[in-house]
């Protein structure tokens, strides 16, 4: 499909779900419950014997995730509200305290979903589009994943509460949870909410949770959509978010001398559901960042970005193809606006710097509408401008169409991009996508037809592949037992056949193959089998044919699983090998360590990469850390040596629920090599 039909199709499509199709509203049928009020709050402490949980309401009984397998362990819950927070209760009996695993005690961890735990999922705003979840272990350590994203700062946040306490007879944990509405972003004068309570057995790989959801609803991506409603007495307080100063001061001390730097974010809340930020000279050399693996790819690969202006709202900017945030370095002001308003969200972030005498103000935005429960449409764009080049332009347009049949969720895609370069305009990209995912157990497929120009230019985008076009295919199955040795197992197969846009000729075809299983005892295993062709140049092509595995163990024991793999073939006209071996230790209850060495030979070009990373916990918001990264590579290849060094660095952490967050650094996260530099931050939020 050349531009013009893409850009047919757009219209149609958009006009076409503008129209409200009736297949896109999803099931009409939705258990909805009244959650009593309590004049007198619960007291935080795991001891159920608060007067409230009397009078709350009470869950029914809790069933499997999916499957109809019995429930072993029986789980109690309960709910109420006193008009400001909501308060969840819950009673885990648990009849082999022994199999219990409790170990995780670093708040925002998400280490905590590998232990038993309970977890409270809230859609705030009712429309069956997002979720928040609260997970608590039986420790008492919290995580929260906020809807669109957000900082790991408890006071930026907003903080809430909860606590446990073994039960009489140990055999099981009782908890209790404070959600303060002021927390969750809904709308004004909501008197209703979506609400999912779930218990996680460490031994068990199919969570327990109340209410049941039907077969179409048993996945990650169409839970929200079929989430029971609660009903509330009274509208939840229309009080916005507080707005939050964060001011920091850093020092940093080197062979090089000294050196300070100030700087502050602003957390405003426009609304109860729409939030803007604003960020002034921020500091991330504190903020230890992802590092890509040493195998060798065609393309550059993605990595997450941790650093907290761009994790907050995240979710709502545009993807990577348009927006990829590590395309932007250390800037001098920054401003963002990100939230959801009823079907419309909006994520829009700007960010300006000055380096040397080379200006460059950096953007993007994300418009999205939702239609019904399970489609869309939306516009998105980026812009960067830099004094010592020309500016970049890119616009894309999207659409979703969804529906529900039987147990399969579908949808039809359909996404166009222009680029411009300077005011001139250049090349674009589209795609249209055929999908179905099913439960566990029942087969999802996907169909996509693309293309993407050779003079497509983005500056702020990761794209892969210009000068093609071509289609893909891939099926796959996963399912999770309830009953046996076998815990769940998974099947993909992916093909890819591409010729060049600009003359027809053909650029790569690739099948590849991955199968895995994994034991209810912590074990995996997984084989990958890939097998294809790539251009070379106008007369030759490249023959890659790699196979490889992997095995895992201790998979389900928290801070001691490992793992190893193996590929061998050739990619890219050379002979290929890749060995990767990972392992975590307790050293003792409060100390683990993580390691892992990779090894990549290609030709006649061997490159490594060993990543160790200790973390001794003092309570559960503070810890002491270090990190050594180490690069290198021999051969006669020439950019070897651009890519060698050990980096090590430690630090210790100190968040507070209320106060200053303290940091002190020796080293640099982030450097190539290990510095001689020591840093101390200083952030105070009001």
């Amino acid at each position: 499909m050349d531009s013009k039909g893409f850009q047919a199709a757009s219209c149609a499509l958009v006009a076409f779900l503008m129209s409200g199709p009736a297949g896109a509203s999803g099931p009409a049928q939705r258990e909805s419950f009244a959650l009593p009020t309590t004049k007198t709050a619960p007291k935080i402490d795991g001891n159920l014997s608060d007067v409230c949980w009397k009078s709350a309401f009470k869950a029914g009984d809790f069933v499997r995730f999916t499957g109809n397998a019995p429930i072993v362990e029986q789980t109690e819950a309960w709910a109420t509200t006193d008009g400001a927070t909501l308060y969840i209760a819950f009673i885990c009996q648990d009849e082999h305290p022994e199999l219990m695993r409790a170990s995780e005690t670093q708040r925002g961890s998400s280490a905590v979903e590998g232990d038993d735990h309970v977890t409270v999922v809230i859609d705030s705003q009712n429309l069956r589009r997002g979720v928040s979840s609260f997970s608590v272990n039986a420790l008492g350590t919290q995580v929260e994943h906020l809807e669109g994203g957000t900082a790991s700062n408890i006071t930026w946040s907003g903080d809430w509460k909860a606590a446990t306490k073994p039960l009489p007879d140990d055999k099981g944990w009782a908890c209790e949870i404070a959600i303060p509405f002021q927390l969750l972003r809904h709308p004004a004068k909501s008197k209703a909410f979506g609400l999912q309570l779930a218990r996680s057995l460490n031994r068990e790989g199919n969570q327990m949770i109340w209410p049941a959801l039907p077969p179409e609803g048993q996945s990650f991506f169409s839970r929200a959509q079929f989430l029971p409603e609660l009903r509330l007495a009274q509208p939840m307080p229309d009080q916005r978010p507080p707005t939050v100063i964060l001011p920091y001061s850093l020092t940093t001390a080197s062979t090089e001398g000294a050196r300070a730097r100030q700087g502050v974010d602003v957390k405003y809340p426009f609304s109860t559901t729409v939030t803007g930020l604003l960020a002034v000279n921020p500091d991330f050399q504190t903020v230890e960042q992802d590092v890509a693996n040493v195998n060798f790819s065609y393309n550059e690969q993605q990595v997450p970005d941790r650093r907290p202006f761009f994790a907050e709202g995240n979710e709502f900017l545009p993807s990577s193809e348009v927006f990829y945030s590590r395309r932007i370095g250390q800037f001098d002001q920054g401003l963002k606006v990100v939230g959801r308003e009823g079907p419309t969200s909006i994520g829009l972030v700007s960010s300006q710097s000055q380096v040397g005498e080379a200006d460059r103000t950096s953007a993007a935005l994300a418009l999205r509408q939702a239609v019904g429960l399970f489609s869309e449409y939306g516009v998105y764009a980026a812009s960067d401008n830099r004094a010592d080049r020309l500016s970049n332009r890119v616009v894309r347009a999207s659409g979703t169409y969804g529906w529900v049949e039987g147990s399969q969720r579908n949808s039809v895609s359909f996404a166009r991009s222009q680029s411009w370069q300077g005011g001139v305009q250049k090349g674009g990209a589209g795609d249209v996508t055929l999908s179905s995912r099913g439960a566990p157990g029942r087969p999802r497929y996907r169909l996509s037809s693309s293309y993407l120009s050779e003079d497509f230019i983005t500056d702020l985008g990761l794209v892969q592949d210009r000068n093609r076009q071509g289609w893909s295919a891939s099926m796959g199955i996963r399912n999770q037992l309830d009953r046996g040795r076998l815990l769940s197992y998974d099947v993909d197969c992916d093909y890819t056949s591409n010729k060049r846009l600009t003359t027809g000729d053909f650029f790569n075809e690739s099948i590849s193959l991955d199968m895995g299983v994994n034991t209810r005892d912590g074990f995996g295993l997984d084989i990958n089998l890939d097998d294809g062709r790539r251009q070379q140049d106008t007369s030759n092509y490249f023959r890659d044919r790699l196979a490889g595995g992997g095995f895992s163990w201790n998979q389900r024991t928290l801070f001691q699983g490992g793992g190893l793999r193996y590929r061998s073939g050739t990619q890219g006209g050379q002979p290929t090998r890749s060995l990767s071996l990972a392992q975590g230790f307790l050293v003792s209850k409060p100390f683990s360590i993580r390691t892992s060495y990779s090894q990549q030979q290609r030709g006649g070009v061997t490159t490594q990469q060993v990543i160790a990373t200790g973390t001794y916990r003092i309570d559960t918001l503070r810890a002491i850390s270090a990190r050594l990264l180490s690069q290198n590579g021999t051969g006669n290849a020439a950019n070897v040596g651009a890519q060698t060094g050990t980096n090590f660095y430690m630090a210790f952490s100190q968040r507070s629920r209320r106060g200053t967050d303290f940091f002190l650094l020796l080293g640099d996260p982030n450097a190539a090599r290990t510095t001689s530099q020591m840093t101390v931050k200083v952030t105070r939020p009001y």
